[in-house]
């Protein structure tokens, strides 16, 4: 499958919320009308590499003046473990000039390892700035989260004005619904 990306249309809204829900535990996303207000946002778009007019994979990513944050990256199931994954993120690398920052979980679980490891062969840097993410839906849990970095070279000063900036810009009460 080609691992090019476009900008997501609004009539296809109801499958990528049936990708997060397939693809992420509810107290990582918001709700469906929470999910979809954010693109009243000017710096919120979401990009999708699709297959016989199907998303197969996306990257919902928040635009900042020095750096990307991309919030939710998903691959669909039925395509999972076939490199689509790793292409994409290669794709969506090359380009952007600017530093792209991910959270993953800080979490010991055989899953949370996978995904660094999965992340770190792209060349994200995992940081030692931890944080519990703000509750998106309700949630008994809290998710503790680590930042993740591409390239390397972003200083660890530069990486706290990024969080920062995600705390400021896309977790504010106005964003959750």
């Amino acid at each position: 499958m080609d691992a090019t990306l476009r900008l997501l249309k609004n009539e296809e809204f109801p499958s990528l919320y049936q990708l997060m829900q397939q693809s992420f535990p509810p107290s990582e996303f918001r709700s469906y009308e929470g999910e979809y207000s954010l693109f009243g946002y000017p710096n919120y778009q979401v990009l999708v590499a699709e297959s016989e007019g199907v998303i197969q994979a996306f990257i919902a990513e928040w635009l900042f003046d020095t750096f990307h944050y991309v919030e939710h990256f998903a691959v669909s199931p039925s395509s999972r473990g076939k490199g689509l994954g790793s292409n994409i993120l290669r794709s969506y690398l090359s380009t952007t000039k600017l530093p792209v920052v991910i959270e993953v979980e800080a979490a010991d679980t055989v899953e949370a390892k996978r995904r660094i490891a999965f992340y770190e062969r792209l060349c994200f840097k995992q940081s030692d700035i931890e944080y519990l993410q703000p509750h998106l839906q309700y949630s008994p849990h809290d998710v503790l989260l680590r930042l993740m970095v591409h390239p390397v070279d972003v200083t660890k000063e530069e990486l706290l004005l990024m969080k920062e900036c995600i705390f400021d810009g896309v977790y504010r009460k106005d964003y959750l619904g």
